[in-house]
């Protein structure tokens, strides 16, 4: 799949809309450009936190309340819940305790707030095996709060099975201000969104893991059928949240709780339109780019796209009868699959693992972003490297910086490469993804190693549909992180990039993306060089032909770009 970069019917600064009463047009995104910038791990591994859409609120000017969700500090409040931590920026949620183990004496109240949503009557009918925040609106004086419920496989009891696990949405209020958010000030939960999906099966089953935006008159939810790992819609008007409806081919009259529904779907942008190339694996992390006008829908975990996936509505779209999305060829950053070709969730996934990906305003910590505020919006997802289970999560953020303009792009998406430096290790660190902390040393590293960034930005990679990476008249390299399979140097791993494969004695953890054999005739770039420290043969990217005379130059890994 790979976008035509010279057919485009429209200007980027328009959107192609059907007639009322027809699907949706294919959007032109092709001038849309996408920086991904420095990954930094904020939180983490840990086994409270990182299960589930971030989450912030403004609290005050310049002070934000930042949710992360997974198990609970008392157990009279599990077994999963919400933490709180206070920040100075939507991304800060680095509040002690970074980790702790389960049913721990609780820290002493501060920037971090435990176990925020606690179970309560009403909801043990529906969400006894726990609660994790998604989303919050802000409406007139009530912050409130779109919570994933989780209850065991009908017709059994316990909750140690996550995988037949029944899914909700409950919504939940809180007065607007200091204490909104915080242990004590939510009530009322009133159970919004169910379905009878799979409840005669053996897996998941119901209806949830929705993220919620708004326009000026509706809160839609985008949620999965995990049934079937599909994209579902609801919405309800901002004056009365608690009856929301389901999109069921148009917007009828079929209830939040148990009504019919239908998936929407996605066609990827460009000329492969003509192969029917569509999907209803659009995730549910929304989010509103409100000066184009548009909704964007991420997902990771189409193992069909293998990548980050991007798609496009007209926000007025989502009032039609036909709702339509237009999906990016190229993905944010490469999401590997098994060897089945499997999405990899799950503990000790064979590459990088990410989940819940969503999207932050920086400036207010809404899920609405606005490039007149601010050029960039806020990324956030889980990451668990290899070796780690899924109670050892990390918490990544990286800011997105974005583009638009009537001519087209050639690439659209380019990812940072950092590098990074231990003195105790004596060893510099280049990836595109965060450092990949872990508790097994001979493959993964302490938290907080690392510390020091050497280099923002090396440059940034291509990142493009495997089965045709041409960008600018080339034929693209691809470039792979691997990690060695074996305690080298000092009992710690040696993390290596290189060209197409991994050497012996290494294994790849993910694909960095591209880049160009020669110079590329637009744009700025560099050359980059795989460089190994002359102390102890670790490796490290440098665009410096001599490696900085910090180590030697292996060989050319070829052309990547810079702004």
């Amino acid at each position: 799949m790979r976008l035509a970069r010279t057919i485009f019917t429209v200007s980027t600064s328009f959107l192609a809309l059907a007639p009322a009463g027809h699907a949706q047009q294919t959007l032109d995104l092709s001038g849309i450009r996408f920086w991904v910038e420095r990954a930094d791990a904020v939180r983490g591994p840990e086994g409270y936190g990182e299960d589930n859409y971030y989450t912030s609120y403004q609290i005050a000017p310049g002070r934000f309340r930042n949710f992360t969700s997974n198990a609970c500090w008392l157990p009279a409040d599990g077994p999963n819940c919400t933490q709180a931590m206070d920040g100075d920026a939507v991304e800060d949620a680095g509040a002690p305790p970074a980790m702790a183990a389960p049913h721990s004496t609780p820290p002493a109240e501060g920037r971090y707030h435990i176990d925020v949503l606690r179970s309560t009557t009403a909801t043990a009918a529906w969400a006894p095996c726990g609660q994790w925040l998604n989303s919050v609106l802000s409406y007139k004086g009530t912050l409130y709060g779109f919570v994933h419920g989780e209850a065991p496989q009908p017709g059994t009891t316990g909750c140690s099975i996550s995988r037949t696990h029944h899914k909700t949405m409950a919504l939940w209020t809180s007065p607007v201000g200091a204490n909104a958010g915080l242990q004590g000030s939510w009530s009322n939960p009133i159970l919004v969104l169910d379905s009878t999906n799979g409840d005669k099966g053996n897996g998941e089953s119901g209806e949830g893991d929705c993220t919620a935006i708004r326009d000026s008159s509706y809160a839609y939810m985008f949620c999965r059928n995990p049934t079937v790992n599909t994209t579902t819609l609801a919405r309800a008007p901002l004056t009365d949240l608690t009856h929301f409806i389901k999109y069921n081919n148009g917007w009828d009259s079929q209830p939040g709780v148990n009504g019919t529904d239908t998936s929407i779907s996605g066609t990827v942008a460009g000329p492969e339109n003509a192969r029917g190339l569509t999907s209803s694996a659009l995730g549910s992390g929304a989010s509103v780019w409100e000066d184009k006008k548009m909704v964007m829908l991420l997902t990771a975990s189409d193992p069909k796209f293998v990548g980050l996936k991007m798609s496009f509505t007209a926000l007025s779209n989502l009032r039609s009868g036909s709702i339509g999305f237009t999906t990016l060829p190229d993905p944010l950053f490469v999401q590997e699959t098994t060897v089945s070709g499997q999405y990899p969730y799950g503990s000790n996934p064979p590459h990088y693992l990410y989940i819940y990906a969503s999207v932050l305003s920086p400036v207010d910590g809404t899920r609405t972003w606005n490039l007149t505020k601010n050029h960039q919006f806020l990324l956030a997802y889980a990451f668990v490297p290899p070796h780690n289970n899924l109670s050892h999560r990390i918490l990544a953020v990286r800011h997105v910086t974005v583009s638009d303009s009537r001519k087209a792009q050639d690439p659209q998406v380019l990812v940072a490469l950092t590098t990074r430096h231990d003195a105790g290790f004596g060893q510099y660190y280049s990836s595109t993804q965060p450092v990949a902390f872990g508790n097994d040393p001979s493959f993964s590293y302490p938290t907080g190693t690392f510390s020091r960034v050497t280099v923002d930005a090396v440059g940034y990679l291509p990142q493009l549909p495997s089965d045709n990476p041409t960008s600018q008249g080339q034929t693209l390299t691809k470039i792979v992180e691997c990690r060695n399979n074996r305690p080298w140097p000092s009992g710690h791993p040696d993390h290596l990039l290189t060209t197409e494969g991994c050497d012996k004695n290494y294994n790849e953890v993910t694909v960095a993306g591209y880049s160009y054999p020669n110079k590329p005739v637009a744009g700025n770039s560099v050359q980059i060089y795989r460089c190994a420290t002359i102390a102890n043969g670790t490796h490290w990217v440098s665009s410096s032909s001599n490696c900085d005379d910090a180590g030697t130059s292996e060989k050319s890994l070829g052309w990547i770009l810079t702004k």
